[in-house]
């Protein structure tokens, strides 16, 4: 009996050594990038503002994720991987230039909700396979829900036998693509994006470049060309640059219904108040449990550090419940939690 419990109790310990090293083993790091050269097989992570005086490298390996804030640079050379967090953005003075010709290496700028990439130089996107001869390989844009990308200056794509540019966002979306100068492309089959959630616009020239599947509007577009394309926000001067924040800023729609009509099923019993109560309420209000009011008051829910989309070890909550609410310190949003994810509360209709 002994040497049963001996074997139980070894089996948990090396079960639980397991679980450690797995998690060390998966845990990713990240290392705050100041300036410093990149590395390889490095994460760098940008939280909160920063500014490079000078062009920044990310080799091929290596990941600069922009967590939160803004970024500004004179130039970047992605050939890694650049992320741009939900929120978040980069603004560039320089030009950049994503991949390397027929380097055979993965490179790409990733958007999340909501964030932007600005820059008043031009963007060069190289192929990697050298013009399909080692195929395989990509050097892309991925942009999320209502994300942006505003170039002022001229876009070169070099690929013919990928999309430069791709939508990762909830498929009812949509994600702007403005190049405010001229366009080229390799020509032949050579396409912006085949996701109708991209909106491309072009507002200058364009050469030896396809729309493919995308939304698009040019060559030479205006907001009378394609009013029912064109974003709130977008200037029609060529010239005017940064626009991406405000374009953002007005890319939500409002939803208004009417409230539903017929009999309510019963009416509030509760309420809580510190105005002088009225004598019909909070019976006077329709299908509620309890009424709060007051003039000059807000309503605190529970407020936590953080908790990740999918529920982590760590998070605040450590056992959310289907239909929790709170707000989330680091996301700045109230999050409903379904019983699958936490998700942020952002208006729409609900449908």
């Amino acid at each position: 009996m002994n040497n049963l419990n001996f074997f139980d109790f070894n089996r948990k310990l090396i079960f639980l050594l397991m679980i450690a090293f797995y998690g060390g083993v998966n845990a990713q790091t990240c290392t705050p990038y100041t300036g410093q050269a990149m590395v390889s097989g490095t994460t760098y992570c940008i939280d909160g503002n920063y500014t490079s005086t000078t062009g920044v490298t990310i080799p091929n390996g290596a990941t600069l994720i922009v967590k939160s804030g803004q970024f500004q640079v004179s130039g970047v050379q992605v050939m890694g991987t650049l992320e741009i967090g939900d929120g978040a953005s980069v603004k560039s003075t320089g030009s950049i230039q994503i991949g390397v010709w027929g380097t055979q290496q993965n490179s790409k700028i990733k958007l999340g909700t909501k964030s932007f990439l600005s820059l008043t130089g031009s963007v060069t996107q190289d192929d990697p396979t050298f013009g399909g001869i080692f195929p395989g390989t990509t050097s892309v844009i991925e942009m999320g829900t209502n994300s942006v990308v505003e170039i002022c200056g001229t876009y070169t794509q070099r690929s013919v036998t990928y999309p430069s540019v791709n939508y990762v966002g909830i498929p009812t979306g949509k994600a702007y693509c403005i190049a405010k100068a001229d366009v080229s492309g390799s020509g032949g089959t050579a396409v912006i994006s085949n996701d109708s959630q991209i909106v491309a616009i072009a507002m200058g020239n364009v050469i030896g470049l396809g729309a493919g599947g995308a939304s698009f509007c040019g060559p030479n577009a205006t907001s009378a060309t394609c009013p029912s394309l064109w974003p709130n926000g977008l200037s029609d001067d060529k010239d005017s640059c940064g626009n991406a924040p405000t374009i953002i800023d007005n890319i939500d729609t409002f939803c208004t219904k009417p409230g539903a009509t017929g009999t309510p099923d019963g009416f509030t019993k509760f309420g809580i108040t510190i105005q002088q109560k009225n004598n019909a309420w909070p019976e006077n209000v329709p299908n509620g449990f309890v009424a709060m009011e007051a003039k000059d008051k807000g309503f605190v829910i529970t407020r936590v550090q953080h908790v990740s989309q999918t529920p982590q070890p760590g998070d605040a909550i450590a056992n959310p419940k289907e239909g929790m609410l709170l707000y989330d310190l680091q996301d700045k949003c109230v999050k409903l939690y379904n019983g699958t994810e936490w998700k942020c509360v952002e208006r729409g209709c609900n449908d």
